[in-house]
């Protein structure tokens, strides 16, 4: 056998850490704008240097060296990796809002429903789970990207790729952690393993429901009993047993914390037709207007200002700058996906559902020249409002089914063209999925049966069998 040496091995490599600079950046742009005109005041509690109103004299003020480098080194954490590709350049464009619609502003958020949301519910755990600074971080981040309906809805494999420093075990340890959070089974990235998330909280991690949802959940979706009984050498009794035991699980864990819940909706992006072209153009009313503290400036250029004071001084300004940078960002980003959205989807704000076009994340992302996650982030309880009413940035993005003819049509306009045939079917004579299938193709849409069917589900229209009035 050859010997082996033991020694000390040195080697240099550059990482790219994720700073609280950047995690503060991620949440701003993910956030609704309620929750983000939270942040600014939580921000501004905690910082004396950042100021929301206008000061009466803005003057240019000569900053010593070391402030300057201060500064100069928060303006170069600007690069923010795949997770948060942002342009390094901003528009500072503002406008001050007039002291009546501040006075609605302020009416409106003192009636928003003190119900706790189910982010707000988990951000409450992670304080007794054990994180550290920098898994604490994350863990926010993830807990931002879980769903109304409790699940996890992130692009990993795509973060991970693109930030080696963080490794996939890393993420993996905090998602096991929060899967322990309450509601059991949040934080899920599927069906299959919320459900196994429940039934391992009830000691039945490795139980015959556990096998079943594992390796035949498919097949129990779709009733197919006796498949299973056979796949799983057990009587048809005992499969049904345990269907309605694993029936009684909750697949949408996070739903009772939203099912009563008010919800307040401020779209952040008007689309208006100007000059025959479709516009999107930004809401800027319910962004608040930060400013530098023009006193904490001069005190900082005062040289009989104490040496330590000038460093706090310092530290929160660096500080307020990036905060005021981050939603000037999101500002921008928002402005260029609604956009974007905008130009592709000019049919649909011509002539409604019927011409809503496919459209991906990644699409939009390949085009700004950002990553599809940020775009991800950056949809998320955003809103526009629109000739055809106040749409979810989501709304807009939707998959599409190949037609012979080599276009695309995209699932939610075939999907309400689905819905008129039914609406409009003899009611004594329901229509088959085939022969719905068969009206689509009437109308230059080709899609399977099985297809019909999921649409149909997905609209909540019953089987033809369960339609039929008599």
């Amino acid at each position: 056998m050859a010997e082996q040496s033991l020694g000390l091995v040195q080697q240099q490599r550059m990482e790219q850490s994720l700073t609280p600079q950047m995690l503060q950046s991620l949440k701003v742009l993910q956030v609704p704008i309620l929750d983000l005109q939270l942040m600014v005041r939580e921000e501004m509690d905690q910082n004396p240097t950042l100021e929301r109103e206008a000061p009466e004299v803005e003057e240019v003020t000569d900053f010593d060296e070391a402030a300057r480098e201060e500064l100069r080194e928060e303006r170069e954490i600007g690069e923010l990796t795949e997770l948060a590709e942002w342009d390094e350049d901003f528009r500072r464009n503002r406008e001050v809002r007039s002291k009546t619609a501040e006075d609605k502003h302020q009416f409106m958020m003192d009636s928003i429903s003190s119900v706790e949301s189910l982010q707000e519910h988990l951000m409450d755990q992670i304080s007794t789970a054990g994180f550290d600074a920098r898994e604490r971080g994350i863990a926010e981040v993830l807990i931002g990207s879980i769903d109304d309906d409790g699940y996890l809805q992130l692009d990993l494999d795509g973060i991970i790729g693109a930030t080696p420093e963080f490794p996939e075990e890393l993420f993996e340890r905090i998602i096991t952690v929060i899967h322990s959070f309450d509601p059991v089974g949040v934080g899920a990235r599927s069906l299959a393993e919320c459900l196994l998330i429940q039934l391992c909280h009830q000691g039945k991690g490795t139980s015959l429901e556990a096998s079943l949802v594992r390796d035949h959940l498919d097949k129990l979706g779709a009733h197919q009993y006796e498949r299973i009984a056979l796949a799983m050498r057990l009587p048809l009794k005992k499969i049904k047993e345990l269907s309605e035991s694993i029936a009684r699980l909750n697949p949408k864990p996070g739903r009772n914390f939203t099912a009563e819940r008010t919800e307040y909706i401020i779209p952040e992006i008007t689309v208006e037709k100007r000059d025959d072209t479709w516009r999107a153009t930004q809401n800027k009313t319910p962004y608040p207007r930060l400013f530098i503290s023009q006193k904490y400036l001069q005190l900082l250029k005062d040289k009989t200002t104490a040496a330590e004071t000038r460093k706090y001084i310092r530290e929160k300004i660096a500080k307020s700058k990036f905060f005021i940078r981050s939603i000037d960002q999101r500002q921008d980003t928002i402005l260029r996906i609604a956009t974007e959205i905008v130009r592709v989807q000019e049919a649909f704000l011509d002539q409604g559902i019927s011409g809503l076009k496919p459209l991906t994340m990644k699409q939009v992302a390949n085009v700004l020249d950002l990553h599809e996650t940020t775009i991800s982030r950056a949809c998320n309880g955003k809103y526009m409002a629109t000739p055809r009413g106040v749409l979810e940035f989501r709304y807009f993005f939707t998959p599409g089914i190949a037609q012979a003819d080599g276009s695309v049509i995209s699932n939610a306009a075939i999907k309400s063209t689905l819905a008129d045939i039914v609406s409009a079917e003899d009611k004594k004579k329901p229509l088959s999925d085939q022969k719905i299938g068969d009206a689509l193709s009437e109308q230059g849409i080709n899609i399977a049966r099985r297809t019909v069917a999921k649409y149909r589900e997905q609209l909540k229209i019953l089987p033809a069998r369960l339609r039929r009035q008599t």
